[in-house]
């Protein structure tokens, strides 16, 4: 049989749970673990590093105050306390203590007082900092005010909810206490249920009159008003009430942009495009429709779960949801921003997220906050890369092949040091090779410098044909690296293939 040759793109179409292993488009990938996919390339992910320490128990909530000038503060709750966890290294004394719940929801907000972060978790008194100090006054009145639960600003008032409760409290314009007055959907949410969150969709792409509020139930609905003063009909009107999947956590949705990306039992849905379709026909416009089956085997598996939460990281060019699977384990599932595609990380334990002067934290299950995306190790451990790109037919479905080699080309900055595996016919076995830490400036036999140069970044090129074994009508790469040193790229496989008859 003559050899055939054929060159592979890297999987810039990110990971696919949703296409059928034999239809799966050549740049997707059916594993894409660690690996972050851009337009031209997959790169293993920045690591992560101890930033906080000095904390008992998990961190559940991450608080970011942002003043008029300078940079903004960061504070973490955990174990019923407050913490400035701004700086790096070991934290001084709470700044607040004897707490109920470390589960807090908050907004930003500026008024002609300063500027302010106020908080509520739905078990203690509301709190707000003003860049100084955290205090319970200025008092709000009229709910419960330990029963708030969620909190949201829209039209320059501050609105928040009780715990299981179809009332909405609203403050007077730019207050951030006193009387509150009730707003109630009871009679308009007709599946019942109570208010999960509260959000501001910008249909006009800016924020002016054409901002609407969106009000979340429990139960899947999504109720939308229009105007600016809801004690006036005149100037507040019902847009309409849309069925949406139920929402997962309290943390269910988050801006981006002018729209707002909820999670829900459907997946993650931009609330622009899911009020103009029937809900059965969410799964079309998901955010994360290419790995539907996955974030449905998440919900049900892990929706009790604390952790859920979507942010945007424009700094990473990406959306990340935090999937929780247990109280001590979490796994993200990012989507490039700019071309919508998939990968999951491992590796990075988190309950809740924030951000601090545009860069990324997460808070541990362990006491410690992390800077992510920060340096090219886990806190010091190996970062694991694991991706199988789609099976490939190579042109021609009924003709069986025998695999010979593999080449996986790489860009960078030390020797990848990859694992190379190849599967056929849709079989995905276990690994038979193994995967050691990538060195930094370490050429080796068969993966060497290809012209000891640099193509145009500081990255060097490094490629080497590997033998591979495999009969069948399709094939597919496995590619593995373990690295807490270099961060390499995957730009390309080429593929030495013979070619018989049809089977």
């Amino acid at each position: 049989m003559a050899s055939s040759s054929a060159a592979l793109p890297p999987p810039t179409g990110g990971w696919d749970s949703r296409e059928s292993l034999a239809d799966m488009p050549a740049e997707n990938a059916v594993k894409l673990e660690n690996w972050f996919p851009s337009t031209d390339k997959v790169t293993i992910r920045r690591g992560h590093a101890s930033h906080a320490t000095g904390m008992t128990g998990a961190v559940e909530s991450l608080i970011e105050y942002v003043p008029l000038t300078g940079s903004g503060k960061l504070f973490a709750a955990n174990n019923g306390a407050i913490y400035n966890v701004t700086s790096s290294g070991a934290v001084g004394a709470a700044e607040v203590s004897a707490l109920t719940n470390n589960r807090w929801q908050f907004v930003k907000i500026g008024t002609a007082a300063g500027q302010f972060v106020r908080c509520v978790n739905g078990a203690d008194t509301p709190l707000v900092y003003d860049g100084t100090t955290w205090a319970t006054t200025p008092a709000i009145t009229g709910p419960t005010a330990a029963n708030l639960i969620w909190i949201n600003i829209h039209q320059r008032r501050m609105w928040f909810g009780e715990k299981e409760s179809l009332s909405a409290w609203y403050l007077a314009v730019n207050s951030i206490g006193g009387a509150a007055t009730e707003f109630s959907l009871a009679g308009i949410a007709k599946l019942g249920g109570y208010i999960m969150a509260m959000g501001t969709w910008t249909r006009d792409s800016g924020d002016g009159m054409d901002d609407v509020a969106v009000f979340i139930t429990s139960e899947g609905e999504a109720i939308v008003y229009s105007g600016t003063d809801p004690s006036a009909a005149a100037t507040w009107s019902l847009v309409g009430v849309f069925r949406i999947g139920k929402p997962i956590g309290r943390r269910c949705f988050t801006k981006a942009g002018s729209d707002i990306v909820i999670v829900t039992q459907d997946g993650l849905l931009p609330l622009s495009a899911v009020l103009s379709v029937d809900r059965s026909q969410t799964r079309l416009v998901a955010l994360s429709d290419q790995i539907t089956k996955a974030v449905n085997d998440a919900v049900r598996d892990y929706k009790a779960n604390y952790g859920w939460q979507p942010i945007v990281y424009p700094k990473g060019i990406y959306l990340l949801l935090n999937v929780p699977k247990s109280s001590t384990t979490a796994d993200q599932y990012v989507f490039n921003t700019i071309t919508g595609a998939p990968c999951k990380f491992t590796g990075q334990n988190a309950l809740c997220w924030g951000l601090l002067n545009d860069d990324l934290y997460f808070g541990g299950t362990d006491g410690k906050v992390y800077k992510a995306d920060s340096g090219t190790s886990d806190n010091g451990s190996d970062i694991a890369a694991d991706a199988v790109q789609a099976f490939n037919y190579f042109k021609s479905p009924q003709a069986r092949k025998v695999f010979k080699m593999a080449e996986c080309v790489f860009e960078s900055d030390g020797d990848p040091n990859a694992a190379i595996d190849w599967n056929v016919d849709f079989g995905i076995l276990n690994p038979t090779s193994s995967a050691q830490s990538s060195p930094v400036n370490s050429a080796k036999w068969g993966i060497s410098k290809w012209g000891i140069g640099t193509w145009g970044t500081n990255g060097q090129i490094y490629k080497g044909w590997r033998g591979v074994r495999g009969v069948g009508r399709a094939g597919s790469v496995r590619v593995r690296i373990n690295t807490n040193s270099a961060r390499p790229s995957w730009i390309a496989t080429n593929v030495i293939f013979e070619k018989g008859g049809a089977l």
